[in-house]
């Protein structure tokens, strides 16, 4: 550890927190409307309502905070996906009304940041840490997938349980955030419609 990162502060007390929580709220706003290449940590501390020097106090440098923000980026995904599914029960819906909520899930809980989520897919292709990152995060929504699926493995017709959620997760993904980020020519409700269509089909006997 770099004598920089040693002087790096991990805030305890409540005010402390709480600047960290306005430096990173306000790097996500900047990134989101900006890009990361076009903000600087004198605007993010501008923004915060702190010195640059506070800024460098709890982050090292810009993409310090940027991974920060993508951390609460990620941890928001899953929280909302999470509640969502808990508030449901699944049980009482058929499979293919159950598959319209798992998608109307992830789209909602892609659209808390759409702007980030645009930076995002920039960065993944330019810095290998932010990739690695991201894997990680998507490695995470593999297996949640997988343990859904061996949830309901009496009722789904395919033998390889983790292959299909490989499929499932990785087509999933592609359409939902064709949907959320990019719409062309073709509306989200008639991709949502083959998407759920593709997944009954597939999945259920």
């Amino acid at each position: 550890m770099s004598e920089i990162e040693e002087k790096i502060r991990t805030p305890r007390q409540n005010r402390s927190i709480k600047t960290k929580e306005a430096i990173t709220e306000a790097a996500m706003k900047l990134f989101s409307e900006k890009g990361y290449h076009q903000t600087n940590t004198k605007e993010i501390a501008a923004a915060a309502g702190v010195s640059t020097g506070s800024f460098y106090s709890y982050f090292i440098d810009k993409r310090a905070v940027f991974i920060d923000v993508l951390n609460i980026y990620n941890e928001a995904l899953l929280s909302q996906i999470k509640t969502s599914l808990a508030e449901t029960d699944l049980d009482q819906l058929d499979k293919s009304a159950l598959i319209v909520h798992l998608v109307d899930t992830l789209i909602e809980s892609h659209q808390v940041y759409t702007g980030f989520h645009k930076e995002l897919a920039v960065m993944v292709l330019m810095d290998e840490g932010i990739r690695q990152l991201m894997e990680e995060q998507y490695e995470l929504g593999r297996q949640l997938t997988l343990q859904y699926l061996q949830q309901g493995q009496k009722e789904i017709k395919t033998s390889d349980l983790e292959a299909t959620s490989v499929v499932i997760f990785e087509s999933t993904g592609v359409i939902v955030d064709k949907i959320a980020f990019s719409p062309g020519k073709i509306s989200p409700d008639r991709l949502k419609s083959q998407l759920v269509q593709m997944i009954t089909d597939y999945l259920y006997k």
